[in-house]
């Protein structure tokens, strides 16, 4: 299958590594804060489950490649299709992987050692995600499936620079951002956990009407706990001042590392969308970003069948990228185009839009256990 390299070796390491492993995923510009090591540690707790740092070191000892993999339990009933199964999954619960080499041929032993793992743990199917669309070319086991596009924009170096798309798309915006600060919206960064409390709510309704569940509140608390100290997270709020105080309107979460800031997580009221508070949020925290140095602005994945979403991230002068989720074993779907199983419709859609916050965020944190 691939040719075995003696000057390479694979091991199993705990945390002892993470300061080499965090100099390791700085060194390379695509790696986001979803490789570094503090992230690692939010998805342990929030499951209770260990992650298996792969390391190859080469013959002097020095990395030379890493793949952290999460051993996940299924969701009972077949629920969630294919990524709700059982896996060995590099990364669960994560927008994209963890594998990273320094060359394919280290990519290769990784994988090989992964999937060795896997034939010990036979009712586990082991889950690679890359935007590398060759990795099955050369370690033969592995099956290709697309997954999602992945938006990013590109933030240049000078502010005269930084324009989104033509004239007509970025006056659009800049109306949109005029909008919200003549209507008194204004930005703020918070510096205590505490407002996590006053956003959940925003988050959980937001997460309700796009029939998604939600991550618990707990996980939050421990991003914040984890990232926040390192400068690796900005919860950054859109505010109304209301009878003297000011009142939360939108507010999204981003990671932030290696000159990559990562929309990670948003919650808005959807009664004050007319106010543009999004747009507002998204124009500050890019010029800001640019002012110290980042180079992409990460909109993550976008889920089959929320065109709306698409397009509204599509304005701000977004490429994408195809994001490929690789299995061992492979197996047989009825779309060959992708296994995005996540359209809600129906029946679902109409029993979730019912159900209260809490128990929307209950369910929601116990099926994020699973996955």
């Amino acid at each position: 299958m691939i040719n075995q390299f003696k000057n390479y070796k694979i091991f199993e390491e705990s945390s002892a590594v993470d300061e080499e492993w965090t100099e390791f995923v700085l060194q390379r510009a695509e790696c986001s804060i979803y490789y570094h090591p503090a992230w690692l540690r939010v998805l342990e707790k929030e499951t209770n489950q260990k992650i298996i740092k792969l390391v190859c070191r080469d013959d002097a000892g020095l990395l030379a490649g890493i793949l952290p993999l999460q051993f996940t339990k299924g969701i009972p009933f077949g629920i969630g299709g294919m990524p709700g199964k059982k896996r060995i999954s590099s990364l669960p619960r994560t927008p994209v992987g963890g594998l990273m080499a320094s060359s394919d041929e280290v990519a290769d032993l990784l994988i090989q050692r992964a999937i060795e793992i896997t034939n010990r743990n036979s009712k586990y199917r082991l889950q690679i995600k890359s935007f590398n669309d060759k990795l099955n070319e050369r370690v033969t086991l592995i099956s290709k499936y697309f997954w999602r596009e992945f938006y990013f924009t590109h933030i240049p170096k000078y502010p005269e620079e930084l324009r989104f798309g033509n004239s007509k798309n970025h006056t659009k915006i800049k109306w949109g951002v005029n909008k919200a600060i003549k209507n008194g919206v204004k930005i703020r960064y918070s510096d205590s956990e505490k407002d996590i409390l006053k956003w959940y709510n925003l988050y959980l309704d937001t997460m309700k009407f796009h029939t998604t569940p939600p991550r618990s509140l707990r996980f939050f608390k421990s991003l914040w706990k984890n990232l926040k100290p390192k400068g690796l997270m900005q919860l950054v709020f859109a505010e109304l001042e209301e009878d003297g105080k000011q009142r939360i309107i939108a507010g999204s979460i981003f990671l932030t590392f290696n000159k990559i800031i990562v929309y990670a997580f948003n919650g808005s009221d959807r009664n004050d969308f007319d106010l543009r508070p999004n747009d507002l949020i998204h124009w500050t925290v890019i010029h800001d970003a640019q002012k110290i140095g980042f180079q992409i602005y990460d909109w993550g994945e976008v889920v089959k069948g929320q065109e709306g979403l698409a397009a509204y991230k599509e304005k701000w002068s977004c490429k994408k990228l195809d994001l490929y989720h690789y299995y061992y074993p492979g197996f047989e779907t009825k779309n060959e185009e992708s296994i995005d199983s996540s359209t809600k419709d129906g029946l679902l859609k109409k029993m979730w839009g019912f159900l209260p916050l809490k128990i929307t965020s209950s369910i929601g944190s116990q099926i994020f256990k699973y996955l």
